[in-house]
């Protein structure tokens, strides 16, 4: 949102059938991607809500303006099982252990977002129990420990008969985003000796082509849930899926996910959800993904803008509500 006299880019919608209660004739919005521009935009009251990352979150935490939501937006590591290595289960398994996500959030995001060991995000879902999934799925996948996922690898070598890797991993151009590849990228390089990581960087437009069309060989991705249940994520990875980037197949997870969607199991919600759980734990086994953290956003608002509302499924920045003074 802008407080300069810039062009409208979304305009109030007169047809809209509660237009009524829209109390923005619009926004202006921009693209900024260098998180020090934008803030220093926000500063000269250029705008009214930024989103901060790094250092910053330090710096701002203290301040009245300062806001910390949680995303619904898993990040993670996608192993394309079509390249030769990777279909190896037991350097999957490495790879998806030997990196600090501890780290990730507290040293380089510093927004809230907080280690995944799991493959379905928390807050995004209630079972018929009345509890959270993660609650009832638990979060015991992907736990950080080196001296395992060294071992794992040791596996993986005898296995595949090779004594080295290299492989590159592509990521979008944003400041996050490379921090945290950088990262993985020196946490695998050194917890797995003889495995190089080189990394390719490229608008997101890109990299999402490169992952559908199958032409990479590790991707640092995100997925974002349209819909408050566990099977926006887990039906990700059934066999010949447009998002399932890695070309995992199993016949097992493909049979669970169709009954839970259009089967048995969708007309039982209890078996259903305890189906889910177990289908999820199938993901994670065989480390179809390698998680890397839930988001968090930390984010600036000027005390005269109200009612912007933070969601974490679908659209995450709500206006409908919205008020400027």
């Amino acid at each position: 949102m802008s407080r300069q006299p810039l062009p409208l880019l979304w305009r109030k919608n007169p047809d809209y059938w509660d237009a009524g209660k829209v109390k923005l004739d619009g926004i202006n919005y921009q693209v900024i991607k260098d998180s020090q521009q934008a803030m220093l935009a926000y500063q000269n009251g250029d705008l009214d809500l930024v989103t901060l990352s790094g250092e910053q979150v330090e710096q701002f935490q203290a301040d009245p303006e300062f806001k910390n939501i949680m995303a619904g937006y898993l990040w993670y590591m996608s192993p394309n099982t079509k390249v030769a290595g990777l279909e190896n289960l037991n350097l999957r398994k490495a790879l998806s252990l030997c990196f600090d996500k501890e780290a990730v959030c507290k040293n380089i995001l510093k927004d809230g977002s907080i280690p995944a060991y799991f493959a379905v995000p928390t807050l995004l879902a209630t079972g018929p129990d009345g509890k959270d999934y993660r609650e009832d799925a638990g979060s015991n996948y992907f736990k950080t420990d080196k001296a395992e996922a060294l071992k794992y690898w040791e596996e993986a070598k005898k296995e595949l008969g090779v004594e080295s890797l290299t492989y590159t991993m592509i990521v979008e151009d944003t400041e996050s985003a490379i921090n945290v590849a950088q990262f993985l990228q020196s946490e695998i390089q050194t917890t797995l000796p003889g495995i190089t990581i080189n990394l390719e960087q490229m608008p997101k437009k890109n990299r999402v082509e490169r992952m559908q069309e199958g032409t990479f060989e590790i991707g640092l991705t995100r997925w974002g849930p349209d819909y408050a249940d566990p099977m926006t994520y887990l039906d990700m990875w059934i066999t010949d899926s447009p998002n399932n980037y890695g070309f995992w197949s199993n016949a097992e997870y493909d049979s669970i996910i169709q009954s839970a969607k259009k089967g048995d199991l969708a007309l039982d919600p209890a078996a259903r959800w305890k189906a889910l759980i177990g289908a999820e734990k199938i993901v994670c086994d065989n480390a179809v993904i390698l998680p890397v953290y839930q988001k968090g956003n930390a984010v600036m608002q000027k005390a005269g803008v109200e009612g912007v509302e933070f969601h974490s499924i679908a659209i995450n920045r709500y206006f409908k509500n919205t008020t400027k003074k």
